[in-house]
């Protein structure tokens, strides 16, 4: 079973709003207080069992931007996948093939349809009752054990907050009167739970745990940690190694570091476990801290890694699991988030991650498809979510900051090797002269927008043999112009060339396009904003692009034409 999306209804400033879940990583990005992390702690109050997180926090839907709240509604949407989990979950309920619920559950299989399931929500707030929506009224009998079966069965969802997940000092366990291990109820059950499956599964053995702590032999004791820290070791210390790897500035929290998990009882005789860091960088001397006083970037890390490789829930490879990620690896220096967004990327290959970010390096285009991006916004403290394709928010927002930084990130060029070179406005016309126009001999060099091309010019003019600036022949492009002839003089007015003579005093970049060929470039990349649409299509699979190459009509081909022509003679007579 899956979770295919979510409708949340009245929940703080969200008033209404759907998320599918038609990607398996997915970013959310908007300026800060913009609705992303509402989004994420939305979908975690549908989960009953998640309830003890952020001290409860997420369970209140409160809209602080209205004097009255309207009743929260949240709901997800469910596939069963196949038959052998239908048939699993028909056996549970005693379902027969003469119930009407089994032609109707039966039928959902089949044709692939959708389950909308509701967490019950009361004036007192969220209660621990699930229902079904769009279920017949007509089928009465076993419907509350569907429910249940189908809860049951619910994908596992995951939350991780950057800024407050902290790994505890101290694990605490009490023990009941057979001298067993019993979970407590409130934010110290995770972290229980998680040291019960590190015995377990370094051990190999079923509540390993509790067989440790009747251990009376303090070598015993020793040599099953021992085993456990080997593990520890193996899983989390590795991990963070090869993170820290991926890039040469190796400051802290490297080579010289082991990982041990501590035991003892306290004052009242509860058993205690505490993870411990050991330093040896410092000559060889060994040093111990907790993990909380390491880098904030390991604390993260750890924190991470113990939950994704420890959990309870899932034994070896995780499948169908939720993770909801806010502002992942803020701590992590830049190489390592980009390594760290490959591991979420190999994640997803059998789970779905969405995460909040305001970091480029999260959002690199060679591993994240930017057409699964949703943009968040907040207008008039209602918030707001939309496809990338389809987003119409202003760029000067910053909305769209940290996804242009990352497309910058990727077009950085040697001085030494630079000949050719066309320089333009921005990341857009980069795309466009890629797919566009057959330049082979030329290197394509990205500004940051039309006033701000001046130290690349400075570049330019120094290093290659050869510059061409190409502006927009509009207000803001006949402005740039004036300032940087003002600056460069010849150096400048001599390899510059303003689109002109095709419409009137003003054209722009998306003017190249005829007006039938932007409703076909829409169409075909689902994108309702023409740079939005280049962009897509930059990174859209072959067949897509010789598609949209083969669609071009005669008018837009004319102007390509003329373009093309106007740069190939520049560098032909220089």
């Amino acid at each position: 079973m899956r979770f295919t999306g979510f409708h949340i209804k009245n929940y703080k400033a969200i008033e209404d709003l759907l998320i599918v879940l038609n990607n398996t990583l997915i970013p959310l990005i908007g300026i800060n207080e913009s609705g992303k992390t509402s989004i994420l702690q939305a979908i975690l109050a549908f989960d009953k069992t998640k309830d003890n997180y952020l001290d409860g926090s997420h369970l209140n839907p409160k809209n602080r931007y209205k004097r009255t709240q309207e009743p929260c509604k949240l709901v997800a949407s469910v596939l069963i996948e196949d038959e052998n989990e239908f048939d699993s979950i028909g056996r549970e309920i005693k379902l027969q093939m003469d119930d009407e619920l089994y032609e109707w559950l039966h039928n959902c299989v089949k044709e692939k349809r959708h389950l909308r399931i509701e967490r019950e929500y009361l004036e007192t707030g969220f209660t621990n009752n699930y229902k079904l929506v769009d279920i017949p009224e007509t089928i009465g009998a076993k419907r509350d054990a569907l429910v249940k079966a189908i809860v049951k069965r619910l994908p596992y969802i995951l939350y991780f907050d950057d800024f407050n997940d902290r790994v505890p000092t101290e694990i605490v366990f009490s023990l009941d009167e057979s001298n067993n291990v019993k979970l407590g109820t409130g934010k110290n059950r995770e972290w229980q739970e998680i040291i019960v499956e590190v015995f377990a599964r370094a051990l190999q053995e079923e509540f390993s745990l509790d067989s440790f702590l009747r251990l009376s032999d303090k070598d015993d004791q020793k040599n099953y940690l021992n085993d456990v820290n080997q593990v520890l070791n193996r899983e989390i210390i590795e991990e963070w190694k090869n993170l820290k790897n991926a890039y040469s500035n190796l400051s802290d929290d490297v080579t010289d570091l082991t990982l041990e998990l501590n035991y003892f009882k306290n004052e009242n005789g509860n058993p205690v476990f505490q993870f411990k860091v050991v330093d040896e960088e410092n000559s060889g001397y060994k040093r111990m801290f907790n993990v909380a006083n390491r880098s904030k970037g390991f604390q993260w890390y750890f924190n991470f890694i113990m939950k994704l490789k420890f959990n309870p829930k899932y034994r070896g490879v995780p499948e169908n699991v939720l993770y909801l990620l806010d502002e992942p690896g803020s701590y992590l220096h830049s190489s390592a988030q980009t390594e760290l967004l490959k591991k979420l990327r190999d994640l997803s290959q059998d789970n779905t991650i969405l995460y909040c970010t305001h970091s480029q390096y999260l959002l690199d285009p060679d591993v994240i498809n930017i057409n699964n991006i949703k943009i968040v916004a907040k207008d008039d403290g209602v918030v707001t979510l939309t496809d990338f394709q389809q987003s119409s928010v202003q760029r000067n927002l910053g909305a769209f900051s940290a996804l242009y930084d990352a497309l910058h990130l990727k077009f950085g060029f040697p001085m030494t090797t630079l000949k050719h070179c066309l320089l333009t406005e921005g990341i857009t016309d980069y795309y466009f002269f890629k797919v566009f126009l057959d330049l082979p001999h030329i290197d394509i060099v990205p500004g940051a927008g039309c006033t701000h091309l001046r130290e690349l010019i400075s570049i330019l003019i120094a290093y290659s043999e050869n510059f061409l600036v190409i502006l927009d022949n509009d207000m803001e492009g006949r402005k740039a112009y004036a300032d940087y002839a003002a600056i460069f003089g010849e150096s400048f007015t001599k390899r510059v060339y303003q689109y002109g003579g095709m419409k009137g005093s003003d054209f722009e970049l998306e003017d190249i396009l005829s007006k039938q060929y932007k409703n076909d470039l829409h169409r075909i990349t689902g994108c309702s904003d023409t740079k939005n649409a280049l962009t897509s299509l930059f990174y859209s699979e072959e067949q897509i692009k010789e598609r949209a190459l083969h669609m071009l009509d005669e008018e837009t081909n004319s102007r390509l034409k003329i373009i093309r022509n106007r740069i190939n003679s520049f560098f032909k007579s220089t």
